[in-house]
């Protein structure tokens, strides 16, 4: 009987474990980890989508002067009392 030819298979080469490879797989293991870490953070931070930051951002209005205010004021007052009289029925012209 005849003997089959043996098949030639490619095996990988053996890789030894040196010191140099664990260091590398430890480095590769904590900038993996630290990576992680950070983006966890900053999804804490912000949240996870765009628009909650944008609903919680606060518009601040636009600082005017004390003279312009009080004009602002004095006006919306006359604005209140002549629609206080339109609702009495009170004619502010003949009142003095």
């Amino acid at each position: 009987m005849a003997k089959a030819p043996e098949e030639k298979t490619s095996k990988a080469p053996e890789e030894k474990i040196t010191t140099d490879t664990i260091i590398l797989l430890l480095i590769r293991i904590t900038f993996i980890v630290f990576d992680s870490f950070k983006r966890l953070v900053s999804l804490l931070n912000t949240g996870v989508t765009k628009d909650t930051q944008t609903n919680e951002k606060q518009i601040v209005p636009a600082k005017d002067s004390n003279d312009k205010l009080k004009g602002l004021l004095k006006k919306e007052l006359v604005d209140l009392v002549i629609a206080y009289e339109k609702e009495t029925g009170i004619d502010h012209q003949s009142v003095k």
